[in-house]
Order: C-alpha cells, then structure tokens, then sequence
C-alpha cells in the first residue's frame, strides 16, 4: 500500500473500444466477425478493430492475426485463411464513429467516479500501418480512463482489491478491461496496455526465482522487483492477464521489459530506435538524454521522464458538459441507522431539483443517474444506480425510484456526504397537453412508471422484454433484454441511454407469413404412429389428443452455419387438422424424427 502522500494513477484499458461499443448496442453482433473499418482519402477502407466473440471452438488454437491498419480485403482474406470462405461473407463492417465512442467513454468515466472524483481520459492506442510507397497511417484500436486512486484506494480493501473490483464489476456489464496502478500516468498506461507481456515476465522471473538459494543476492533482487500479478497461480486469468500492480517508485525496474510503444512515442521515432536495436523501455533509458535531445528533439526526454515521474503530469479531468452533480456535506457525520426517512427523502429531493433545473430549460430529461453516499475514512462508499425506460424530469418520480432502491441497500454505519450524479440525459419525449383540468398522466407515462418501480424495486436483470433478432434459426431469433440499460447496472447490453437515444436499433427480425402466431421455447418430440408415402404424418398424438391432418405446406428448410456448434438442418411443414387446429411442425434431416415448434392461433 502506498503512502498518503505518494501519486498513485489506475489505468483502466478498454482493448478493442470501438468494436466492444458496438457489442454493448448490438448483442447479436457476437454471433460473426465484426469489422469496423475508416474510409481513406482514396476511398480504401481500413481496419480500426475487429473481433469475433463466438469464433468456432475446432480452430480455437490458429486465431488470425489482423492488426490495426490492414486493409478490409487483407483483413477478409487472412480471415477466410483461417476460417474459410463463410467467416469472410458474413462479416460485418461498420464504419469508424470516433465521436460516438468519445460520448459512451465519457459515460463510463463519470460511472467510475465511484471509484475517485478525478477521472480522465487516457491517450489513444496508435499503431502505424505501412502500404508500400503510401505515407503511414495511424489507427487508433483501444481507449482508456486514467483514475487518480491516491486517497481512495483504502476504500476499497488496498490497490489489489481495488483492481480486482474494476476488472470484474466491469465484465459483468459485459466490458473487457484491464488495469494497472503504478506511479504516473505514463507508467500505469503501459502497463495496463502491455498485461498480457507482463504476465508473462513475471512467470518467467518466478522460475528463474525458484532456481536460485535463498542467499543468493539476486533472489532478494527478484523479489523486490516483481511485479504484483492478477491472477493465482492455476486460474485461468494466468492465461488472459486482466491487471498488474506495479510497486511504489519501482516502475523502471517492473516495467523495463515493455516495448517502446508503450511510451507513446509517434510511430516514426519507434522505427528509427528499433533500426538502432532499442526495442524496450529498459533500452531507452540507458541512453543519454542529451543524446535523446539532440537525435530526435524534446519528446523522447519528456516522455521518459513522465515516465519515471520527473516531470509534473497533471490528471485532466472530464471535461464538463450539462450532466450535473449536486452534493450536501454534513457537518459531523451522520449514523445511519438513526437518520430519519422523512429527512432523507426531502434532502435527496432538493439534491434531485438541483440536477434537473438545468436540464428542464433544454427540454432535456434524467435517462439514469448515481447516488452516493460516503462514509468516513477505511469504508467504501455507499453507490446505487437508477435507470430510466424514458427521459424524464418528474422529481417525485425520481426520488420514488431512489428511495426503493435504498430499501435493498444497507445504509452504511456513518454518512458524512450525500451526492447525486446524472449519467445520461435524453430529450424529452413530445406529449399532448390536457385542454382543461384533470389527470395528466396518460397512459404510456403510467406504463413507464410501473416499468421504473418494478426495476427499482426487483433488478433491471428481472424486468426484461422479447426483442426480435434477425436469426433464421427460430430459437435463436429473439432475446430477453432488459427493458432499462445503463452502464453499472446488471448485465445490461443496451447503450442506448449512453449514446443519448432511447432505444438500441436490432437488425431486421426474419419474419413471414410462415412463422406461427405461438412459438414454443424449445422444440416438442411429438408421437407420430403413421407416415404417408412421401413420408409426411397421417396423424400424431399432441396433448393426450390425435389429430388426423387434412393438409400440409411446405418444406420451408432451415439450416445453421457450420461455426455455431452442431448443424441444424430441418424441414419444417405446416399441418391443418382434423380439430381446426394449424401446427409449426419440422423434421430433423439426421434423427428423422418429427418435433412440434409452434401453433397459429
């Protein structure tokens, strides 16, 4: 644990941003290989990201290598390279949006103040990509938040434990990241980008540890110098690092082994070291600055020695925008068992007007926000989150959600500040105004209402809705997603409210006059006595019932792609029988045997 009075800086990656934003909008995106591209000036589209989340399992140990810069048609080929020529026909290129990234990036960062009240953006991952004679051009893959946890890491249990809460409350929201603490912000930055090399170093530096006697010098040496890793020994995080804790003052020892790229320097600085054999950060910082200064200027110095912490590197906070924070102190803290409700509710009341005033003058209403209450030194704060089905800026409404929410949490023993934080805001839906007097809330504001109380009170992971996707298969044709989505609430895959609109756009379901009015959730084995010579049933037992059938349609055949796991193949008929009745009937082409899927009315 570091002292009171040492910089600590957390630094949360976010590898592959821009594609992760599209999974956190687009579920269904997980199911094939999703490219987002940006167009040159030439009209050649380049990778920015890329990722397939449920790659087939039989070719799980050749993965393809497309690095930030590849052409789509390069990127295209080396994937059909691996996968065939099916991975390349159903990928989907989404072209870059920078500023839509920026805008979730930024709701991310005020979720983090959980965390600590200074919360930044971190610089870009850029790589250079060579086309021949073509000048360089650089992409950006990954973003970060850069955290200043010098007097909060005791909150939460130590910067072990606080990493550890960082890296697993964020993947349960579906986010991966990785974090690291170190002394500056350069230092943390490398080091939460390049994990995966550090987890590999220090396994390496604990072989060559168990070698060597325990009077050995080095042995002592080793042990100092090792960096904190994220995972025991055995788990499976030894195989996909998620955080690294780098010691008070030791980040030139710790982190000697990383590449230049991680210092930020511009692509062709790096070549020309590289050109010279000055590959890692520990090279670099045997050589001269003067020599530094002279070769390639100022800003090789300057970024070692923000670095090494030489140099003042101020944490620049988010930038301020309409989303507000209200906040009321108490002048000796406050027990939580003996406050008073009645007190409680009209103090988050006025805390509640104080955030919406703004808001109102813009036709702008609350889409989620964060209450916290802090406690006193050596406890982790006390943070709910509410999230809104609408914008809204009703204050009753808002404090009902708050206060059912403070009913499942523990108060914690002392509160010493109150604060409330809007996360999201969206614009006003348009609603026709009463001509005379009399209730004026109608009916969808009611519906709204209930869909608010019933997340607050049972979880938004309880209170979900069918949202149909476009899957030919039919079980896999819908989801259950929840009906309110922000980012700090449970397994919420919906960045809707983040992006500022209401609802995520799915891709067009597949739907037709074939698909029955009932589907069952998974197909029904059914009895079939008798088959006709074109091997359709006669009729069939459904319900302790037989149904002769008068006539069929069909077959309609379904067939799923190969990297889905096992290959569905079915003939699917639609029977009339004798009782009126219309069954959604398919025939598996391997087990031969008939199932019922679904009814129309």
């Amino acid at each position: 644990m570091s002292g009171k009075n040492t910089l600590r800086i957390m630094t949360i990656s976010l590898p592959r941003w821009p594609v992760q934003r599209q999974l956190l909008q687009q579920p269904g995106f997980r199911e094939s290989p999703i490219f987002v591209c940006r167009q040159n000036a030439r009209g050649v589209l380049s990778v920015v990201s890329w990722a397939w989340v449920m790659s087939p399992t039989k070719r799980k140990r050749s993965q393809p290598v497309i690095q930030p810069g590849f052409s789509l048609s390069e990127a295209l080929a080396v994937l059909a390279s691996v996968y065939g020529q099916r991975a390349s026909r159903v990928a989907r290129v989404i072209p870059e949006d920078s500023i839509g990234d920026v805008r979730v990036l930024e709701a991310l960062g005020r979720w983090c103040h959980r965390f600590s009240p200074l919360v930044a953006i971190g610089p870009e991952v850029i790589r250079g990509a060579d086309h021949g004679k073509a000048r360089r051009q650089s992409v950006c893959s990954a973003r970060s938040l850069q955290v200043d946890i010098s007097d909060t890491a005791r909150f939460f249990g130590g910067e072990s434990s606080l990493l550890r809460t960082v890296v697993w409350t964020l993947a349960a929201r579906g986010i991966h990241a990785r974090a690291a603490i170190a002394d500056t912000l350069a230092a943390s930055w490398a080091a939460a980008l390049c994990a995966d090399r550090i987890a590999a170093t220090s396994r390496h530096s604990l072989d060559e540890l168990q070698k060597l006697p325990r009077s050995n010098p080095r042995r002592s040496a080793l042990l100092k110098n090792r960096v904190v890793r994220g995972s025991r020994h055995g788990h499976w995080l030894d195989r996909q690092q998620r955080w690294v804790l780098v010691p008070p003052g030791r980040q030139r020892q710790s982190l000697q082994s990383l590449p230049l790229q991680s210092l930020q320097l511009p692509v062709d600085i790096v070549d020309s070291l590289t050109e010279v054999g000055v590959n890692s950060i520990g090279q670099l910082l045997r050589l001269p600055k003067v020599s530094l200064q002279e070769r390639f200027g100022s800003i090789v110095p300057l970024q070692v020695s923000r670095f090494l912490g030489d140099v003042s590197d101020p944490l620049t906070p988010l930038h301020g925008s309409e989303l507000l924070v209200a906040n009321h102190s108490f002048e000796m803290p406050v027990l939580g068992r003996d406050i008073d409700s009645t007190y409680f509710r009209a103090l988050i009341e006025r805390l509640v007007r104080q955030c919406l005033q703004p808001l109102v003058n813009t036709n702008r209403g609350v889409s989620s926000l964060q209450v916290r209450l802090d406690t006193n030194e050596g406890h982790r704060p006390t943070v709910i989150e509410v999230g809104l089905y609408k914008p809204t800026v009703q204050v009753r409404h808002l404090v009902d959600l708050i206060m059912l929410r403070f009913e499942r949490v523990r108060l914690p023993r002392e509160i010493v500040d109150v604060s409330i934080e809007v996360m999201s805001a969206g614009t006003l839906p348009y609603r026709q105004q009463n001509l005379f007097r009399g209730p004026t809330e109608s009916g969808a504001s009611r519906f709204e209402t209930l869909l608010n109380r019933l997340v607050s009170r049972l979880g938004s992971g309880a209170v979900v809705e069918p949202r149909l996707l476009a899957d030919i298969q039919p079980e896999a044709s819908w989801v259950a997603a929840p009906v309110v989505g922000v980012i700090g609430l449970s397994k919420s895959h919906r960045s809707g409210h983040l992006l500022g609109s209401s609802r995520p756009h799915f891709s067009k379901p597949v739907v037709g006059p074939s698909r029955p009015t009932f589907l069952l959730s998974s197909p029904r084995l059914i009895d079939v006595p008798s088959l006709s010579a074109d091997g359709l049933p006669v009729h069939f037992r459904w319900k302790g019932q037989f149904h002769v059938v008068m006539r069929s349609r069909g077959p309609e055949r379904i067939e799923t792609a190969w990297w889905r796991g096992p290959t569905v193949r079915r003939d699917y008929y639609i029977f009339e029988t004798d009782r009126g009745g219309r069954f959604w009937m398919f025939r598996g082409l391997r087990k031969r045997s008939w199932f019922l899927h679904g009814t129309y009315g």
